[in-house]
């Protein structure tokens, strides 16, 4: 019988899905797959652009594809027989494309609501958000980044059977997503794990404050952050605030680093402190010297890539309570402490944050590496979403 084939039949944010195309090359290269583009030639000609050539195949690809927050592909069995599946990259855990919910076999979503199976998705416990499409109710606005109220998805329920969780990979593993890039930008990664933690915890925070709020919003678009704070005003405060305040506790913590990039409006631009950035490329190094990462669920409640970032190199991760999941549980990789995301300020434990942040267990990096090895490494999620879409019923 012959190997399975996968298949990638569209894209546009390429970016966000180099993790899972090299998952697939890596096992193309072991023999265990057959992996290949079958998608427009713009699109093939960037996925397989050098690093020399990607500048000028991303040009080409920007103005000739449709922007979408989704990947699309299939596998094909020995047998011949075609599933289709595709990956959901956006933040926001309660959107969806309502058409390849309706198409697709399988439908991954990198932000999985932990609470799928409710009526609404849970910004916080008094403000819920409806299953919605990226389509908007004025159909005017057909570019997906236009601002106005999205359609809701009244059937969602029907669907919910399709979406299966994922898991978010590092911000950009190259310019490039030919093997050649993939494989040297990943190994790049590697080479900053570091067992041995010289220094306790650290946080790397954009903003201290979140988006200046939309003003006299009627109908919010809960894509945007500046729709949603202007709505919702008082009912929320946004996590930036309570990442500035978890900063000021690990700045009492010797040895800890703790750093906020700027002071200012998230989408300002402004009062950004240069001296305190550490640049894409030496991040993961810059992580590796730490027992633990800490994070403040971010932009409607989604997971960073902070997480595989740590998890690379060995290092923990300190969290506020979830509201998303990977396609695996968490062990000793991630603790979780209080729920913050957008809760109003003076609701959250900040008592027993700082009593969590004072008993965390020590971390055994081997033991973190162990796990990134057996659930998150790019080859281990490509079987992952093989064999789920091969033994989906649809």
């Amino acid at each position: 019988m012959s190997k399975i084939k996968v298949a990638i039949t569209s894209g546009y944010r390429w970016e966000s899905f180099q993790w899972f195309l090299l998952g697939f090359m890596m096992l193309d290269k072991a023999g265990q797959i057959d992996f290949e583009y079958d998608c427009s030639p713009y699109n093939k000609f960037y996925l397989q652009a050098g690093s020399k050539l990607s500048k000028l195949a991303g040009h080409f690809m920007r103005h000739h594809e449709r922007d979408s927050y989704i990947m699309t592909g299939y596998i094909e069995s020995g047998d011949g027989r075609r599933k289709r599946f595709c990956i959901d990259e956006a933040d926001a855990p309660y959107l969806y494309d309502a058409t390849l919910l309706e198409t697709c076999g399988t439908y991954f979503k990198m932000q999985y609501p932990i609470g799928i199976d409710q009526p609404a998705f849970s910004l916080t416990t008094d403000v819920m958000f409806p299953w919605s499409s990226y389509e908007h109710v004025d159909e005017r606005l057909t570019n997906l980044t236009d601002i106005g109220p999205r359609k809701q998805i009244d059937n969602f329920a029907q669907y919910r059977s399709k979406i299966q969780p994922l898991m978010v990979g590092p911000r950009r593993l190259a310019k490039a997503c030919s093997w050649q890039s993939l494989q040297k930008g990943y190994d790049h990664y590697l080479s900053a794990r570091n067992l041995h933690k010289k220094r306790p915890i650290m946080c790397y925070f954009g903003n201290a404050q979140g988006p200046e709020p939309s003003v006299d919003v009627e109908k919010p678009d809960l894509r945007w952050e500046q729709d949603i704070m202007g709505y919702y005003g008082p009912r929320i405060s946004h996590p930036n605030v309570k990442r500035a305040r978890v900063a000021q506790y690990l700045r009492d913590i010797p040895g800890a680093d703790a750093r906020i990039i700027s002071r200012d409006h998230s989408d300002s631009g402004r009062g950004n402190s240069q001296s305190l950035v550490v640049p894409m490329r030496e991040f993961c190094h810059h992580i590796a010297n730490f027992a633990y990462n800490v994070n403040v669920s971010g932009y409607v409640m989604s997971m960073p890539s902070r997480f595989i970032e740590s998890f690379l190199v060995g290092t923990a991760v300190l969290t506020d309570k979830l509201s998303v999941k990977w396609y695996k549980p968490f062990e000793a990789e991630v603790v979780e402490t209080v729920p913050m995301g957008y809760m109003p300020m003076e609701r959250v434990d900040w008592q027993q944050f700082q009593q969590d942040l004072q008993h965390l267990p020590q971390v055994d990096a081997e033991q973190v590496i162990q796990a990134y090895e057996a659930k998150w490494a790019p080859d281990a999620v490509a079987r992952y979403i093989i064999d789920t879409v091969v033994n989906a019923r649809a």
